[in-house]
């Protein structure tokens, strides 16, 4: 799954929908509006979910370490270079410094559409990557990290898809190969210049769910790199694979934490 082959549709194109309903009800009759049938308010970037959202993520990521002030962002946002866009012009990536790793999280895929009526909280879910590798690593780094690349990748193709909820519900966890970026270490990268992932390995000392006001809640979803043998596993063996390796990765207890060291749980 890779946003590159195909082109974007914009923020309006996803949420909208086609222009026959539009043309459809355009035609129709003209009728009163009952109160119940007032359509709600267009959401402006001014409205305080955005600030109460944020907050919730920010308490969720602090029970499991130091959260850093600053955010991994973009003076402009990738929308306007022709990445998929995100609920608002806002992509922003937090850092979480626990004990003997460091989390990077996406923040904001959860934030409201901005422009529309819409309620639901952006694509419903956010997106992080663990690493051991990690642990103390600067600010400029950590943001320049082949691990944060990926998860950027990963959060990219989330948007483009509008959303990994539905794949999620249908498979459990599910599996992706990224592009390599430059820097990776090349026992990871396979013979299509790709890293395979598992997405959404689930633990009990991980957060898989973050409520961000009452009745709202989103999913919190790992990616979890895997090793070239691996990969291959899973292409050739689909859903019962990504299963059992996602099972072999808990047992040994690696989980779904990426550590560049690891040996392959097939070995």
């Amino acid at each position: 799954m890779s946003a590159s082959s195909r082109s974007v549709p914009s923020r309006r194109e996803m949420l909208a929908g086609g222009l026959a309903s539009l043309a459809a009800f355009s035609a129709a009759p003209a009728f009163a509006l009952r109160d119940a049938d007032v359509a709600p308010p267009v959401i402006d970037i001014d409205d305080p979910r955005f600030e109460q959202y944020f907050n919730a993520r920010t308490a969720l990521w602090s029970t499991l370490g130091t959260v850093d002030d600053d955010v991994i962002a973009y003076l402009v946002s990738p929308e306007f270079s022709g990445a998929p866009p995100w609920p608002t012009t806002r992509q922003a990536y937090r850092v979480v410094r626990t004990p003997r790793s460091v989390i990077l999280a996406s923040d904001g895929l959860s934030d409201l559409f901005v422009d529309t009526s819409m309620s639901e909280p952006g694509f419903e879910c956010e997106v992080y990557l663990e690493s051991s590798d990690l642990a103390g690593a600067g600010f400029n780094a950590l943001a320049g990290s082949w691990q944060f690349r990926l998860l950027q990748s990963f959060a990219q193709n989330v948007a483009y898809f509008g959303g990994i909820n539905s794949a999620i519900d249908r498979y459990g966890v599910v599996s992706m190969e990224l592009p390599a970026p430059e820097a990776t270490p090349a026992r990871w990268v396979t013979d299509r210049d790709s890293v395979g992932a598992l997405i959404n390995i689930e633990v009990d000392d991980r957060p898989s769910r973050c409520e961000l006001e009452e009745g709202v809640e989103i999913r919190i979803v790992a990616l979890t790199l895997i090793l070239p043998d691996e990969t291959d596993y899973i292409v050739a063996g689909g859903a019962d694979a990504r299963r059992d390796l996602a099972q072999r990765l808990i047992a040994s207890g690696a989980g779904l934490v990426s550590d560049s060291a690891r040996s392959s749980v097939l070995a």
